[in-house]
């Protein structure tokens, strides 16, 4: 029999073994937001994220709405890119510029290219405009194109930011000038000072939402410089104003950006959304009031390329593949199958960001089953091998996960490796009254 001197060690060593074991633990989950409080981004607010999942990678005050500028285009650009596929607008169809849109594009405090009332230009030219050198009064032409003026097409950008989820989103104008800048197109009842305001998580759940839906959207944005209206009255040589595209001051090759748009304006500061495909993998990542000493200054990109060059330094993209199983995952009950239970399966190719520290061994799953598929709590027999049956909630108890859409699971569809055979109604049969006792 033990003394008590002897069980009073022993309890200890327990104690001390559970306290370095937990402290372990809880310095892995932690090394990675510990790490990012560190990074010292010089801007307000700021986000990254997996361009496909949603995974949060980095996040500094980005639940906070502050003015975007000329990010704004990029909603407008998606309602213009909709009535393309909706076959209510083509690319070649030509638009007629009024006087009230023809005297914002002379504005010189603005970006713009010259319109005239006498010259028609196509909705590529202004798509293209909008997208490379922020043309405000081309995008303003679009929208009246679309909705016959600027107030009609300003509800449709609001109705369109709700639909998309962009809560945080406070609209105005159209391309993101003040009120007052919009001059006649504005509103009588607000202030002049008035501009669009939207979340840095906001602008990058717009962002992810443009590139999953028009993938087309890169062919423009990764263009660096472009002619207007070549030939034309308004002919006018267009230099992007993300200077991290190929060719421009802020390229660097260890990062091929390829999108998506700047804004600035004197409440805003210097904003970029960006998006880089490294490896095969895609992120976006959002800066939001870096300095902005002149139309020059690079403080945006600099902190960008901060940002994305420390994602790429903490985390290592993981694909688990479609057919991969889990370890430490559930194992699903097939109530009549000829076995009683089997196990789940990645059901495509999904990426996860993981710490370099951490593995998938660590990845643990939890099965949530489709109704259409299920009976008695179980999966349904027979089903074919490949058939998708729900979700695996997976976690890692080394690192937390936060995605855009507020869950700190990854979900990932999984399907069944091999074919179920349903059992006898014998065997069904037994297990019921079995069941009941």
């Amino acid at each position: 029999m033990r003394t008590i001197a002897q069980m009073g060690l022993i309890l200890s060593v327990i104690a001390l073994f559970m306290a370095f074991y937990t402290s372990g633990v809880t310095a892995q989950a932690s090394s990675v937001s510990s790490a990012s409080s560190t990074l010292n981004l010089n801007v307000k607010s700021a986000i990254a994220i997996d361009a496909n999942t949603g995974q949060v990678l980095y996040d500094k005050n980005d639940k906070k709405a502050l003015p975007i500028a000329s990010m704004t285009k990029l909603l407008a650009i998606y309602i213009v890119l909709q009535e393309v596929h909706d076959g209510k607008l083509s690319w070649n169809q030509k638009v007629h510029v009024n006087q009230a849109t023809a005297k914002l594009s002379k504005n010189t405090e603005l970006t713009n290219v010259p319109l005239t009332t006498s010259e028609t230009y196509t909705v590529k030219e202004l798509y293209q405009a909008s997208l490379i050198y922020s043309a405000n009064a081309a995008v303003v032409a679009l929208g009246n194109e679309i909705s016959g003026s600027p107030h009609v097409f300003m509800t449709k950008m609001r109705q369109t930011a709700k639909k998309l989820g962009l809560n945080s989103a406070k609209l105005i104008t159209a391309s993101g000038i003040t009120n007052g800048q919009a001059g006649s197109m504005g509103y009588s009842s607000l202030p002049k000072k008035d501009e669009n305001t939207m979340s840095a998580s906001d602008v990058a759940k717009l962002a992810q939402d443009l590139l999953k839906t028009y993938p087309e959207i890169l062919k423009t944005t990764s263009t660096s410089t472009l002619t207007f209206d070549k030939g034309g009255a308004s002919e006018t040589k267009m230099t992007s104003w993300d200077l991290m595209l190929k060719g421009l001051s802020q390229y660097s090759a260890n990062l091929p950006v390829d999108g998506l748009k700047t804004g600035s304006s004197t409440a805003a500061g210097a904003n970029f959304v960006g998006t880089v495909k490294k490896n095969g993998h895609r992120i976006i990542t959002v800066v939001m009031h870096a300095a902005y000493k002149s139309s020059t200054d690079p403080s945006r990109f600099v902190q960008t390329k901060k940002l994305m060059n420390w994602v790429y330094a903490t985390y290592k993209p993981v694909t688990l593949k479609k057919g991969a199983q889990f370890a430490q995952s559930d194992t699903v009950s097939v109530p009549y199958g000829k076995q009683k239970t089997t196990t789940v399966a990645v059901g495509k190719n999904t990426t996860v960001w993981l710490a370099q520290n951490q593995s998938t061994a660590r990845l643990k799953g939890k099965a949530h089953l489709k109704a259409s598929v299920t009976e008695k709590k179980g999966l349904k027999a027979p089903l074919a091998a490949g058939t998708q049956v729900g979700t695996l909630n997976l976690k890692t108890d080394g690192q937390s996960f936060s995605f855009l859409n507020g869950g700190d699971t990854l979900n990932v569809p999984i399907q069944i490796n091999h074919s179920l055979k349903r059992a006898n109604w014998f065997v069904r049969t037994w297990r019921d009254i079995a069941g009941i006792f």
